[in-house]
Parts: C-alpha cells; sequence; structure tokens
C-alpha cells in the first residue's frame, strides 16, 4: 500500500511540475526562428566552402537572418496546448506541420525541420 500511495503522490508531482513549466508561444516561436536561422546560417557556410553562394547572399548575418525570419515565426508558429505538454505547429501555406514539443520548461524542435529547410535552399539554388 506505500508503495502505491508513493508512486501515487510522485506521478502528482510530476504532472503537477509539468504544467507549471509547460512553455508558452513565446518559447515555441524562438524555439523555431532558432532552428530556421541555424539552418540557413549552415547551408551559407556550405555554399561560402564551395563557391557557389550567390554574391547577394555573401552579406546577409544572422542578425539580418533573425529580422527575415521574425515576421514568418510570428505569423506561422502556433502552439497547441495540453496541459503538461505542448506542440509546436508550423503552418506555411495551406500545410500544417508539427515540428516540435514542449515540455518541462524547452521546446525541443524536430531535426527534419533543419533538413527539409536546407533540401528546399538546395532545389532553388540548382
Amino acid at each position: 500500500m506505500k508503495k502505491w500511495f508513493a508512486f501515487l503522490i510522485i506521478f502528482i508531482l510530476t504532472g503537477f511540475t509539468m504544467w507549471l513549466t509547460n512553455p508558452g508561444q513565446d518559447k515555441h516561436e524562438k524555439a523555431v526562428a532558432k532552428a530556421i536561422t541555424e539552418a540557413l546560417s549552415e547551408e551559407k557556410v556550405r555554399l561560402t566552402e564551395a563557391g557557389s553562394l550567390p554574391p547577394m547572399l555573401k552579406e546577409l548575418n544572422e542578425d539580418m537572418l533573425d529580422m527575415m525570419i521574425s515576421p514568418l515565426v510570428n505569423q506561422s508558429v502556433t502552439r497547441e496546448d495540453y496541459v503538461v505538454y505542448s506542440l509546436t505547429r508550423l503552418k506555411l501555406g495551406a500545410e500544417d506541420h508539427r515540428v516540435g514539443i514542449g515540455l518541462f520548461g524547452k521546446v525541443f524542435i524536430a531535426p527534419q525541420l533543419k533538413t527539409t529547410i536546407k533540401d528546399n535552399i538546395q532545389q532553388y539554388l540548382k
């Protein structure tokens, strides 16, 4: 009986902690913006090393990327709240994708988002 009661207390405390630390909309937006900025920066480095970076993109730095990405992220990222956790959704055109999960005060973005961004850049520059 004591083990069952201890398990119940731990379960309730964990749920309460998850509820208190469920990240808000701003953390979801920042996580998506960070993932997009990192993907664009990595692709810029790759293109620079390959010598195929268009001249117009050579002057882009991370601050400029952040300024360009912020409006997109503010409009297209939404948070689905499930009380103890939340999901990050990214709406691009008619498509709506789950790209992350928020738990214990952190937002974890799926690595497929960066891969998709890089693939799209490569297709665009061909």
